[in-house]
């Protein structure tokens, strides 16, 4: 039951797209919302036991307060007399809150060795299908049925070109390129990891060549911050497993360094679309901006406009657009959006929120390498340096993934911590038996 459930979210998440570009007669919302409603589902039918609870609370101490005046903030929001659709406002109340309900649903899943062990196969056998439907897409015409982005009001939505090479920009099983760099950036490092801390030599082998696999299609999408966060993040995991200084980290070096050859000779114009757009100077210049505004709230209140009070929950949701409701002003980077939502105050509020979910991944960081779990403490480092440059609010596959690898990692600090109090209480037994004879 808890293997099928795992696997209609994953398939939820990463082939919705598939269902909007080829079953057009289904309503898009179906396919957005679906994943909401398997997470509900399995909040109540696989309910976390208090003492996962208790160890989601351990690490994210010290911020719980700041979560609730947050959340508190967007339900007021949701009255400010700029706000213009309670539809959008129950959107964007999901969209800041409902995935963070699912970290403790993941671990709760994954609390028996053998659903862990199915559940990474699982993800192992997606990044695979995915990786294998962008290559398809990327050596197809960019006229091909394979390289619809999306059905929209029975109109189809083409590829973008990246013009120096003439190739589409891929998006894989999902419905935007975006899906597809958020798959490529977060699953990688997540599957790798946990391949590390594998007992079973196979599932170890199968990690890395799925890591690679997708790894050497990462540049097909045509995005400069994939590439460039994606190489990041498996540099931190293989700093982590040791590197140099252990066979595994031996062995992810140079899998990584031959995926990398074999990409570059089997898909050069891959890496030549991806280096031409870096070449646009002043596009560069802005993405650069507002990544450090996500960072740097002080960047971030100097550099966007904003109202002083926002203008409410939602209405910067994609959705706005399918419900025909029109927004006073018009932003594109996620850092801006909050504040336009919600006003400085909120923002703040919501930089908090997830500068907190740093502190709880560096925590489970040291928690999982003092544990000796290196792999683990692997998947948390990486994630800790994602949490602030994703956009948690308004992309809903970088927000489902994300959350999923939160629940992940969870799950390896419960289990390092209850074999330790297992280990610590056969021990206290061990003394006392002699003392009592």
């Amino acid at each position: 039951m808890k293997t099928a459930w795992f696997i209609a979210l994953i398939s939820a998440i990463c082939f919705e797209g598939l269902g909007r570009k080829y079953l057009p007669q289904i309503p898009a919302v179906a396919f957005y919302l679906i994943k909401d409603v398997i997470l509900l589902f399995g909040y109540l039918r696989f309910r976390p036991p208090a003492y996962i609870g208790q160890v989601r609370a351990y690490l994210y101490r010290g911020f719980t307060i700041i979560w609730i005046v947050g959340f508190a903030w967007t339900v007021i929001e949701l009255f400010n007399p700029a706000h213009a659709s309670s539809a959008l406002g129950l959107i964007g109340i999901r969209a800041y809150w409902l995935w963070w309900a699912a970290p403790p649903i993941i671990a709760s899943v994954l609390a028996d060795e053998r659903e862990k062990r199915r559940a990474i196969y699982v993800l192992l056998g997606t990044a695979t299908l995915v990786s294998a439907f962008a290559a398809l897409q990327f050596v197809s015409p960019s006229t091909s049925a394979f390289n619809i982005y999306s059905v929209v009001n029975g109109e189809e939505i083409g590829p973008t070109i990246v013009t120096a090479t003439g190739r589409s920009r891929v998006s894989s099983t999902f419905s935007y390129i975006s899906g597809f760099s958020n798959f490529t950036t977060l699953v990688p490092a997540l599957i790798l990891s946990l391949g590390l801390d594998a007992r079973d030599r196979k599932l170890r082998r199968y990690a890395l060549i799925a890591t690679c696999v997708t790894a050497a299609v990462l540049p097909m999408s045509g995005s400069r911050s994939s590439v460039v966060l994606g190489a990041l993040v498996l540099i931190i995991v293989a700093w982590t497993a040791g590197l140099l200084f252990t066979p595994v980290g031996r062995r992810i070096m140079i899998g990584g360094v031959a995926a990398a050859i074999v990409a570059v000779a089997v898909f050069p114009d891959a890496f030549a679309g991806v280096e031409s757009r870096f070449q646009d100077i002043e596009e560069t210049q802005g993405r650069f901006v507002a990544t450090a505004a996500s960072v740097l709230p002080p960047v971030a209140l100097a550099t966007f406009d904003y109202p002083a009070l926002g203008i409410g929950t939602g209405m910067l949701q994609n959705a706005r657009i399918a419900l025909g409701v029109s927004s006073p002003i018009e932003v594109e980077a996620e850092v801006a959006r909050y504040l336009v939502e919600l006003g400085p105050f909120g923002f703040l509020l919501i930089w908090a929120t997830k500068f907190g979910l740093v502190v709880a991944l560096l925590r489970a960081y040291m928690i999982l390498k003092r544990g000796g779990r290196r792999g683990g403490a692997a998947a948390a480092l990486a994630y800790a340096f994602l949490t602030m440059l994703g956009n948690l609010a308004f992309d809903h596959i970088w927000q489902a993934l994300y959350f999923i690898g939160c629940g992940f990692i969870l799950a390896e600090v419960v289990s390092l911590l209850r074999a330790q109090a297992l280990a610590k209480q056969a021990q206290e037994q061990a003394q006392q038996q002699p003392a009592a004879a």
